[in-house]
């Protein structure tokens, strides 16, 4: 028997009641969410902001991390990443 994604299955969502997922999830890789201007990217801890998706460490882009309950923001100046 063939298996069936649900994304297949028309109404198979539920999209009108509260959900609740528990757990976590790993990513081998940069996941990006393009936008208009910029990209939003999540890698290693890091939500960075870039100007070429793929590209995390170019001229100018920003990352953000939280450590120890602090929010730690760098910029990349073409060498390595500084806190301005």
């Amino acid at each position: 028997m063939e298996r069936i994604n649900v994304k297949q299955v028309e109404g198979a969502l539920d999209t009108q009641s509260g959900q609740e997922v528990k757990g976590s999830k790993a990513f081998s890789a940069p996941q990006h969410f393009p936008g208009k201007n910029t990209c939003l990217s999540l890698y290693q801890g890091y939500i960075y902001w870039t100007r070429s998706q793929g590209v995390l460490a170019e001229t100018g882009n920003l990352r953000m991390q939280a450590r120890e309950g602090r929010i730690f923001v760098e910029t990349f100046d073409g060498r390595e990443w500084i806190t301005p």
